[in-house]
């Protein structure tokens, strides 16, 4: 297959609606910032852990879509996906905590990130200028601009990250096995905690639109709270349930197991023992109280990264009413 048509040899080139038009068009500027800004994703994404960087490559399938959308392909754009995209910049801005900075730098990934959302930006600008020689519909517009708050909210997401790894377990940092704290007396039950958090994650779905399943379990993976909304998956239980015991289990998010379990990781292939509990993508956490390891949650029934933030958001409220 040919890399080169010469076609374009002349200084013009053609999309599937233009034909050989001035490559100084805007639509080039505009298709060309987009590449730029698949390419830092995909730089972004080598460098998160592997549950967001999944939320980063399912940007750079939309990225890709958009474009084509742009050069003359099928519709992409719509009031439903900035909808949507609207719903996932909320929920991962209530995870993440209110001191959480916007200066660039405290992780790799969220530094590029912030990168991407800066090229996104351009685009925008590019976009608008290409609205004067037509085809760029008011939906284009929307998602262009929505598509760097996305980014945006996912490095703060990733900062926070950073922030609380750096600061410890008692602010919501796990390491792989780590010895568990030795119990500090606490009058309230788990099973009363438990509920209570699976109550709280549940109104900050049913805010969100989102219909879900939320599970704890204790300290020994054993489960002691589910809710199922009406309208959530059936398959949805199982997961949950499962992602709360794989987080109790190994004492870390299944968001950081991720990254750990793929190709070449220490933990390969973990996923294929514990009869096929342990789950490797987000939205499971252990939950700790002034530095003891007492249960583990999980949420499942959004998209990945719907799911994610739910479950930073329940890591963020349970820190607040139990440490």
């Amino acid at each position: 297959m040919s890399l080169y048509t010469g076609n374009g040899d002349t200084g013009f080139t053609s999309t599937a609606t233009r034909k050989m038009i001035p490559k100084s068009s805007p639509i080039f500027a505009s298709l060309g910032t987009l590449e730029e800004l698949n390419s830092v994703l995909g730089i972004a994404k080598t460098k998160a852990p592997r549950g967001i960087g999944e939320i980063i490559g399912s940007i750079q399938k939309d990225v890709a879509s958009f474009s084509q959308e742009l050069a003359g392909g099928p519709k992409f754009a719509s009031r439903d996906k900035v909808a949507e995209m609207e719903k996932s910049i909320d929920m991962i801005t209530k995870s993440i905590p209110e001191s959480a900075g916007a200066i660039p730098g405290v992780s790799t990934a969220g530094a590029l990130l912030d990168v991407a959302r800066a090229v996104a930006r351009r685009a925008e600008r590019e976009l608008v200028h290409s609205k004067d020689i037509g085809g760029i519909s008011r939906d284009a517009l929307m998602w262009s601009n929505r598509v760097s708050d996305f980014i945006y909210a996912v490095a703060r997401l990733l900062d926070a990250k950073g922030r609380a790894q750096a600061a410890g377990p008692e602010f919501g940092a796990q390491t792989e096995g780590a010895p568990d704290a030795a119990p500090q007396p606490d009058a309230l039950p788990f099973i009363d905690k438990a509920a209570w958090l699976c109550g709280k994650v549940m109104e900050e779905a049913r805010r969100n639109m989102l219909r879900v399943v939320v599970a704890a379990c204790d300290s020994g993976g054993n489960t002691a709270a589910v809710l199922r909304d009406s309208g959530a998956y059936i398959a949805s239980v199982d997961i949950a349930v499962n992602k709360a015991y794989t987080s109790v289990s190994l004492k870390m998010s299944t968001e950081n197991l991720a990254g750990l379990s793929g190709p070449g990781g220490s933990l390969y292939g973990i996923q294929n023992t514990n009869k096929g509990r342990i789950v490797i993508f987000g939205g499971g956490i252990p939950l700790y109280s002034r530095g003891n390891l007492i249960g583990g949650f999980g949420v499942s029934g959004g998209t990945g990264a719907q799911d994610t933030a739910l479950a930073h958001y329940a890591d963020k409220v349970f820190r607040q009413k139990y440490n």
